[in-house]
């Protein structure tokens, strides 16, 4: 499954999939996660789809955007100390480019980098795409004073490629089902955005994914837009929930003790205040902390907890008429309110066990079925064969 962006790098997902298909035919592997490596290292090695041009030019792509950044904050603050001062000269100039490009530098030195790509893997990426990346910086600088700083934007596009920071065009992609020697049902979903010097920028996402086999807990995993799924399993929706916790939050560690301390002006000194505030706040941040905690506690125990117990014993038709109403609650939300209609249509429900496999409980098709005898003859014969 897939969702977010519909294709990668400007290839659809549904084309990558059915050649991937086609490739894997009927080879099997023990275990589901092995499916998912599979998947990955066959995305990076196609040159076919992922041809290298093609991954030059999604780096630029990529990059444009924060160079871009950088250079508007450069005018801004240029434009900025030329209504304070006056005028400036090229040594304040100079100084306005350093700083800022110095700033966004430490702010991707701090992200996180992803387990994806091995060690010295910036460097390698600047090596490579060094000109494709001296053209877009002098393209979008263009006579700014860079010459002294352009290593560290090079530093800034590579890292750009190997942190975790997401654009749009990243998407998900859910791989669902049973290996050969799984008993037990599998999900394991990534973030996906890239292929770059011939590595795929990827992710995996623990809090969606379950294998069953280690867990042995059932689970509803929600993708792209959740929260009526949240609703339901939490009994809450989450935006309301972080709202009401950042008022508490507001309240407690800023209101309260300001209101507080102005019934004692004139009692304690500017240092007793102080102190005094302090001490008010970090008794605030306790009692919150204790807050979510018991809510927690709370929420899993008359909420999540019944739910997924329930849904481990359903039958699987009722699991499948769960998992399309919960879809259909999502669409009827978008249509009754101003958000756009992003949900909505014939869904698609499948349901896989170990003993029947992949079932289509309901299918949609762009064409009917019936007029198409010879697509459908030809579709069957492909895994008879």
């Amino acid at each position: 499954m897939v969702y977010g962006a519909a294709e990668l790098m400007g290839i659809p997902w549904e084309t990558v999939i059915k050649i991937y298909r086609e490739e894997l035919h009927v080879t099997n592997f023990k275990r589901l996660i092995q499916f998912a490596e599979h998947f990955i290292v066959f995305l990076e090695n196609n040159r076919a789809l992922f041809p290298e041009r093609l991954q030059a030019s999604h780096l630029i792509v990529l990059c444009d955007w924060v160079v871009s950044q950088i250079q508007a904050s450069v005018d801004e603050r240029v434009q900025k100390e030329i209504k304070e001062k006056g005028a400036i000269d090229d040594a304040d100039v100079s100084r306005i480019v350093a700083t800022a490009i110095q700033k966004n530098l430490d702010q991707w030195e701090g992200y996180r980098r992803l387990d994806c790509f091995p060690q010295g893997f910036q460097d390698d990426v600047i090596a490579k795409y060094k000109s494709d990346l001296d053209s877009l910086i002098d393209r979008i600088f263009g006579k700014l004073p860079i010459n002294d700083v352009r290593d560290r934007l090079l530093r800034i596009c590579s890292l750009r490629v190997t942190k975790d920071w997401w654009s749009l065009s990243a998407g998900g992609v859910v791989i669902a089902g049973f290996g050969k020697d799984d008993i037990f049902p599998v999900v394991q979903s990534y973030t996906i955005e890239s292929i770059v010097h011939n590595r795929l920028k990827n992710e995996p996402q623990s809090s969606r994914s379950n294998n069953m086999n280690d867990s042995g807990a059932a689970s509803i995993i929600p993708f792209a837009q959740a929260e009526i799924v949240h609703r339901f399993i939490r009994g809450i929706d989450p935006e309301y929930k972080n709202e009401l916790t950042q008022f508490l939050r507001t309240l407690l560690t800023v209101e309260y003790p300001t209101r507080l301390l102005q019934q004692f002006e004139g009692r304690l000194t500017e240092e007793e205040k102080r102190n005094t505030q302090a001490e008010l706040i970090k008794l605030a941040r306790g009692v919150l902390s204790e807050f979510d905690n018991n809510w927690s506690s709370w929420e899993r125990g008359k909420f999540i907890d019944p739910v997924l117990e329930i849904v481990g014993d359903l039958p699987k038709d009722d699991l499948a008429a769960m998992a399309e109403s919960l879809v259909n609650l999502t669409s009827f939300k978008r249509k009754i309110t101003a958000e756009a209609e992003t949900v909505g249509g014939p869904i698609d429900v499948a349901v896989i066990s170990k003993g029947d496999g992949f079932i289509w409980i309901k299918r949609k098709h762009y064409f009917q079925q019936d007029p198409n005898p010879a697509f459908m003859a030809n579709y069957y014969r492909r895994y008879e064969e």
